[in-house]
């Protein structure tokens, strides 16, 4: 129990800091002279963030087998934001909603995972 107890919280955080961070980014598009065409450059770099802390607190939690957990987090990460987005902007979630570029907060997530599981020893 005290494994989900924890693991929900690293995903509250998660959640939380991809929202701030993506409100961060949507201040400097619309302030600043940032392109609008690297927004989703962005939003990869946010999501890769946001993954490699989220990996690291899960392969903390389960201080083993890292590159599974991170991995795991991330997945689930990023089909959660995925859904949301295509909750919100009432698109069909399928699989034209995935691009490649998708794997790189998936390997940030099993990096994180694995820093997380070597720092708990």
């Amino acid at each position: 129990m005290e494994i989900l107890r924890k693991t929900l919280k690293a995903y509250i955080l998660a959640i939380l800091l991809f929202i701030l961070l993506t409100l961060l980014l949507a201040a400097i598009i619309n302030f600043t002279g940032f392109k609008e065409e690297w927004a989703f450059a962005g939003l990869m770099v946010i999501l890769s963030v946001v993954t490699l802390l989220l990996g690291f607190l899960e392969g903390r939690i389960m201080e083993r087998k890292g590159l599974l957990a991170g991995l795991g987090a991330a997945v689930i990460f990023l089909l959660l934001i995925l859904f949301a987005v295509g909750s919100i902007f009432s698109r069909s979630f399928g699989v034209e909603s995935f691009s490649v570029f998708y794997l790189i907060p998936l390997v940030t997530g099993m990096v994180g995972g694995i820093f997380g599981t070597n720092s708990s020893k």
